[in-house]
């Protein structure tokens, strides 16, 4: 059984970290509109120059303002702000009741996506999907863009060809940021390195079974060049702090 069915109506909620994360899954989000569904967007960080875009794009998927979040987390920062960010994610989930909760994976790319996955899980008991951003933040390795480390168990969803025109034109209503040159650079790279990214062509999707949040998520071999960085460090201290009695 697929994890999105497109032909039962339910209620989504898409925790996103930044305007401009949903460029990984913006296709299946307003398929989803189109098919009848629910579907409500939050950021964890969004400040007003980029929450402004971030409405404007909503609005092209046909999500209104109404069914919109936003947390108000500090840029860069968010991991240290988990325990004052989680009554507000927890009154999201008390509001929005979503049958299904999408947020970027827990990958180590980016402290505030980890962030963000972290905050999805301690507030919402039921099916939490993830979507492939970036990983991983070690240096100097290229990071891979909306792909898994580990495919297995992975769901693709292809785009036609008037989706992937719309991703495009998505990922351009994001004027402060210059995330579709970033896109875009990264697909010439990949297929000179004959691993073609196809970022406009397909969104991936797994559902989420892997809740340590002290080890990373990723093969063996990899997760232990991440624990060697100074990130991963960061995020074990403050994951340490927001699970300490208060």
């Amino acid at each position: 059984m697929s994890l999105i069915d497109f032909n039962a109506p339910r209620r989504w909620l898409f925790c996103m970290t930044h305007p401009d994360d949903e460029i990984s899954v913006c296709a299946t989000m307003r398929r989803l509109v189109q098919a009848g569904h629910e579907v409500r967007i939050s950021w964890t960080h969004s400040p007003e120059f980029r929450l402004k875009e971030g409405v404007a794009a909503a609005a092209l998927i046909g999500v209104g303002e109404d069914n919109l979040y936003h947390h108000n987390s500090t840029d860069g920062s968010t991991c240290e702000e988990l325990i004052d960010l989680l009554p507000s994610f927890r009154a999201m989930m008390n509001h929005a009741k979503p049958d299904f909760v999408v947020c970027g994976a827990f990958e180590q790319g980016h402290l505030d996506h980890d962030a963000t996955n972290w905050l999805v899980n301690q507030t919402f008991g039921g099916t939490v999907i993830e979507v492939p951003f970036y990983h991983t933040y070690i240096r100097p390795n290229i990071q891979r863009i909306n792909q898994f480390s580990d495919s297995r168990n992975q769901e693709m969803i292809v785009l036609d060809k008037v989706e992937q025109r719309f991703k495009l034109d998505f990922a351009k209503q994001f004027r402060s940021q210059n995330i579709w040159q970033v896109l875009l650079l990264f697909e010439v790279v990949s297929t000179l390195l004959l691993q073609p990214a196809k970022l406009r062509k397909r969104e991936l999707f797994r559902k989420q079974v892997h809740r340590d949040f002290r080890t990373p998520n990723h093969p063996e071999r990899l997760a232990r060049k991440v624990e060697q960085t100074p990130q991963w460090e960061r995020w074990i201290a403050a994951l340490t702090k927001a699970e300490s009695p208060h």
